[in-house]
């Protein structure tokens, strides 16, 4: 189930963000909690990447420091020249607002950001992916969700510890449980 037409187009998409052995920590008494651990990732564009882990693995702490929210701890965050942070979708809109992704996509973003994402929510990110060109990272804990994108990532304890690419929603299910995820 390939949404890219041909590996080709992603190894010649710029690159929009690069992480490269990223650490986040967030100072707590009475120790310090690892948000992130040494991530190494390349968003590039036009490509849909989804981001898959039980809470507390990360997820919403790697949005943050893609869309220039929080800085990391230690390691590298670079943009391409130009590009801002990731502007951040929210599923569904509030009531009575227009949609938050319309909303989104007039600004001409880059780089799309999604947290807590619904299969809904990927279905509609996979079209923007596919008539802009955008690139888009969302986190989710919906399998079938994280079937619209190209790639998934699964993070445990702010670690990436799998990946895989162009799954259905058994085959993301299968390796959220190995990556220490929750059973679906």
């Amino acid at each position: 189930m390939s949404h890219v037409k041909s590996s080709e187009f992603i190894d010649r998409a710029p690159d929009v963000v690069t992480l490269d052995n990223v650490t986040k920590i967030y100072d707590s008494v009475p120790s310090a909690v690892y948000a992130l651990r040494g991530v190494s990732l390349t968003v590039r564009a036009g490509v849909f990447l989804a981001v898959m882990g039980k809470g507390k693995s990360g997820k919403t702490t790697l949005l943050k420091c893609l869309s220039g929210e929080i800085q990391p701890s230690s390691g590298s965050l670079s943009r391409r020249a130009g590009a801002q942070g990731g502007v951040m979708v929210s599923w569904p809109a509030a009531p009575g607002d227009a949609s938050s992704l319309e909303a989104a996509l007039a600004r001409r973003p880059e780089l799309l950001l999604a947290d807590e994402a619904s299969e809904e929510c990927g279905a509609a990110l996979r079209r923007a992916v596919e008539d802009r060109g955008v690139a888009v990272v969302m986190a989710t804990t919906a399998p079938a969700a994280a079937a619209r994108a190209d790639a998934v990532v699964f993070l445990n304890d702010g670690a990436v510890v799998d990946m895989v690419a162009d799954a259905g929603p058994q085959t993301i299910r299968e390796c959220l449980e190995r990556a220490g995820g929750f059973g679906a």
